[in-house]
């Protein structure tokens, strides 16, 4: 019996020994790869975000729609309009002034503009000169007709410290001419003509805003 039960505890201890090596789970087969996992949810990611970025905007969501602006020049560019018209007085130039009231010093001549003995204005002095060049217009807005207009010029010598001395004077009368381009005034004084104007007188369209 002894000899049975040796080989009958070795029978045990073999098949004990057997379950333990059978049953025992691997741990190289049941432990899965973590780091091959992550590498790959790494590259999922990117290559997501790079999609994202290279990936064209949806017109139909994001594009903005021009919004017109209207021009704000339209009612400067209105036909209806208003103007009115006026007549202009120019004066392109004093010339030959051969009277002085000052033995010091030449003449510093300037013209002052009369309508019908209404003043409209002087022109701006030239110093030290009997002959200058002008352009000053001067404008008129009249209820009468134009043609009852008379025009008064005075030539006068600029004093800084005295009255301004009267050189000459002369007139244009728009009834008595039927041209008024470019025209020559001739001033005198005492009958003798010291000078001369060269005018001309128009029309012209002034804008009511």
């Amino acid at each position: 019996s002894s000899g049975s039960n040796a080989e009958y505890g070795k029978a045990v201890v073999s098949t004990q020994s057997t379950g333990v090596s059978s049953s025992a789970p691997e741990v190289s087969s049941s432990v899965p790869d973590q780091s091959g996992q992550d590498e790959k949810l790494q590259e999922l990611e990117g290559s997501s975000e790079v999609s994202e970025r290279e990936s064209p905007p949806n017109n139909a969501e994001n594009s903005v729609e021009p919004h017109r602006v209207e021009d704000e020049d339209d009612d400067d560019l209105r036909e209806d309009k208003k103007s009115e018209k006026v007549l202009r007085v120019v004066i392109h130039s004093i010339e030959g002034v051969t009277r002085v009231t000052d033995s010091i010093s030449d003449v510093d001549p300037f013209v002052e503009v009369r309508a019908n003995s209404v003043l409209l204005g002087a022109t701006q002095p030239r110093q030290d000169t009997s002959s200058a060049v002008i352009e000053e217009a001067f404008f008129i807005k009249t209820a009468q007709s134009p043609e009852k207009l008379k025009l008064k010029f005075q030539l006068k010598d600029q004093h800084h410290m005295t009255e301004h001395d009267l050189l000459g004077h002369g007139y244009f009368d728009l009834s008595e001419e039927d041209m008024t381009e470019k025209q020559t005034v001739h001033l005198k004084w005492k009958g003798s003509e010291i000078g001369r104007l060269l005018i001309s007188v128009d029309f012209q369209n002034i804008t009511i805003v």
